[in-house]
């Protein structure tokens, strides 16, 4: 069975093929952000991006109705249990309107259903980024007017954890397994018995600092600078600055990780520090949701592009040998999240409803 997988991102959009799960092809169209200027919102972009894929697709040899489903990426559907989803009106409606968030991912389902429709074939989405299978008891930020929330890398950490299970020969549904996705943000995801039940929200303040992102930090700090900047009543403004300019970027202008280790390596002693605390902190929050799983943990999934790190690896695996095994998976798995859930649901796996 052929699956077309279909990824927008920000100034990208990644399509591939899969016959089964061995990837035939995949390619990463890329888009200047001047042109997605002129088009307005992300929702002007569709045409565009829908032109490009049928341009691409056709140059390779590529025809839709070979393929036997289209899957999309999820975009930013209401919160909800991860799997796999068919792709309604209600669904297309949400992110056509950008209703819970706006961002190119809204496009995936989008796309997917305009060419599977084209085709007469199924399509879906699978493991949507609001993916909501938190405890209830990990709702609570300590602060009753806010509610901690479930955001994190869902489709790469969700398929990792599928991954973890094949090695150990076990089904996931029986194993505790905590992931931690590891690039320009970091998040930190404890899965009990097949279900996220706890994570970092890396953009949103919570978890480890990464190359870019801020993590959590004192509160009480954080209100007296916040109070004196010049930027206070600018909310846009600090969002940008703790999302996309903090982490070891603030510190060493640079959020490349392989640099910042050759900085280390030639007697730059803050890189260094930077990336012994960065590391630290991560291997503190496996030790915290290990701890949150009553220290049952079958295994710990380590992902992203920083993964290829075998200096940060290796802190994690040092600090976290105590808690359980760990596997390595360097890179993200999201085309493979995406063909391992169409795959699935053609096999007859339950297909929910948005």
């Amino acid at each position: 069975m052929k699956i077309l997988c279909i990824n927008p991102g920000s100034t990208s959009t990644r399509i591939a093929v899969f016959d089964e799960d061995k990837k035939v092809f995949i390619i990463n169209i890329t888009h200047a952000n001047e042109d997605l200027e002129k088009m307005g919102d992300v929702q002007g972009q569709l045409e565009y991006r829908y032109d490009m894929i049928a341009d691409t697709l056709r140059e390779n040899g590529i025809s839709v109705s070979d393929m036997d489903a289209v899957v999309g990426r999820g975009g930013a559907l209401r919160p909800m249990g991860g799997g796999i989803f068919s792709i309604n009106e209600a669904m297309l409606a949400d992110c056509r309107s950008g209703k819970y968030s706006e961002h190119p991912s809204n496009l995936g389902c989008q796309l997917a259903k305009r060419f599977a429709d084209g085709a007469g074939i199924p399509s879906f989405v699978v493991d949507p980024p609001l993916v909501d299978e938190f405890d209830e008891c990990s709702r609570y930020s300590g602060f009753e007017p806010i509610r901690r929330i479930s955001a994190f890398h869902a489709l790469n950490e969700k398929i990792v954890a599928r991954y973890i299970a094949q090695k150990l020969e076990r089904p996931l549904e029986e194993l505790n397994l905590i992931t931690v996705h590891l690039g320009s943000g970091i998040s930190v995801t404890a899965h009990r018995k097949g279900r996220c039940v706890d994570n970092t929200f890396g953009s949103g303040g919570d978890g480890p600092f990464s190359p870019e992102r801020a993590g959590r930090m004192p509160v009480l700090e954080l209100a007296r600078r916040m109070s004196k900047s010049p930027e206070s009543k600018n909310p846009a403004a600090w969002k940008k600055f703790f999302s996309k300019q903090s982490g070891l970027v603030s510190y060493l202008g640079t959020n490349d990780v392989l640099k910042i280790t050759e900085r280390m390596e030639s007697g730059d002693a803050l890189a260094k520090d930077l990336l012994d605390g960065m590391a630290h902190m991560i291997a503190r929050e496996i030790a915290a949701y290990a701890a949150g799983l009553e220290w049952q943990v079958d295994g710990i999934g380590i992902t992203g592009a920083i993964a290829r790190s075998g200096y940060i690896v290796g802190i994690l695996q040092r600090e976290t040998a105590f808690i359980a095994e760990s596997f390595v998976f360097p890179g993200e798995f999201e085309m493979e999240g995406l063909a391992d859930g169409g795959l699935r649901a053609l096999r007859g796996e339950e297909v929910k409803e948005y």
